[in-house]
């Protein structure tokens, strides 16, 4: 019996083999080393690229977003170059061509203490646990309740931070803000879920601004006090110092709306690019990573404040 095979599924096989070596090599090291997996996703994605040329030099609207100009130094201007000449693509010509989706608003007023709605965690699995994997997700789901230890939360699984990172400290938690959702909404994605950018830690009523690099938070129960109906914040809490941001990888690219199959492998590399970008935008943006300082459990409806002056040691 004779195996027919199309174009367009042929075209499909080779986004979806560069797409998963993006989630396992170019994404988590900057620098694409020159080995047979990388000859054969530069060939996949150059042949992808021959394929639709005749369509890549629309017109766009120029841009040039702040996180993307040529005067900054940013780590996160490298690694999206970094990236993207990984995907075959020209990060001068994609820096001006991509339209910021960014649409916030500086002048909102700004909370002071978040609360946490969501906690999650993703424990191993054998089958679907490393990004190689075609059940692989970014997804983690709602647990109700996490521990979180200096060793990171109680049951979660990361894979880039257990195999590349030795199970760095720095990274034991990962924050996310609701208004990254909202605004991605806004921004053209309406799919996106709470849990999808892998965060440990939804936290509502602060923007993702609130969160800096170095400073200590506290996440507590609030308790109400029977004498006088006031609330007041359980004694000692989790504390957490936000240790970096979190960079936008190319495992986000195997969410389902993302690399959705009922487009074309075109436009699903075209979101995969974009979706990057627009995460890329502002630090913080895509979450922030943190170590622990006191651990515990944090739960949904824990409060989250800030502790001045820092006690960064």
């Amino acid at each position: 019996m004779t195996t027919h095979y199309t174009f367009a599924s042929a075209i499909s096989l080779k986004l979806y083999l560069a797409i998963a070596l993006v989630a396992t090599a170019a994404f988590h090291s900057p620098k694409i080393s020159s080995s047979g997996n990388d000859f054969v996703f530069q060939k996949n994605i150059m042949t992808w690229r021959s394929v639709s040329s005749s369509s890549s030099s629309s017109s766009s609207t120029l841009r040039n977003p702040t996180f993307l100009s040529s005067s900054s130094s940013s780590s996160s201007s490298s690694w999206l170059k970094d990236a993207l000449t990984g995907l075959g693509l020209n990060f001068d010509f994609e820096k001006q061509a991509f339209n910021n989706k960014l649409n916030d608003n500086e002048d909102k007023p700004k909370g002071t203490t978040g609360v946490v709605i969501r906690t999650a965690s993703k424990p191993f699995d054998a089958t679907a646990s490393t990004p190689a994997s075609r059940s692989y997700t970014t997804r983690k789901e709602s647990r109700g309740v996490i521990k979180l230890t200096p060793a990171g939360v109680d049951g979660d699984y990361n894979h880039y931070r257990t195999v590349a990172l030795d199970r760095t400290a720095d990274r034991a938690v990962s924050i996310l803000t609701t208004d990254t959702l909202t605004l991605l909404k806004d921004a053209g994605y309406p799919a996106v879920q709470m849990g999808d950018l892998g965060e440990n830690i939804y936290v509502d009523g602060v923007q993702f601004g609130f969160f800096e690099v170095g400073k200590r938070y506290r996440f507590a129960t609030i308790a109400a006090d029977a004498e006088g109906g006031n609330t007041k914040s359980q004694e000692g809490g989790v504390i957490v110092e936000i240790t970096e941001k979190v960079e936008p990888c190319g495992n986000l690219c195997k969410l389902p709306y993302i690399n959705d199959m009922q487009m074309q492998p075109k436009e699903r590399l075209e979101k995969c690019k974009d979706f990057l970008f627009w995460l890329s935008q502002r630090d913080g943006l895509r979450g922030w990573y943190g170590r622990i300082i006191e651990g515990g459990n944090v739960k949904i409806g824990d409060k989250v404040s800030a502790l001045y002056p820092s006690t960064s040691t």
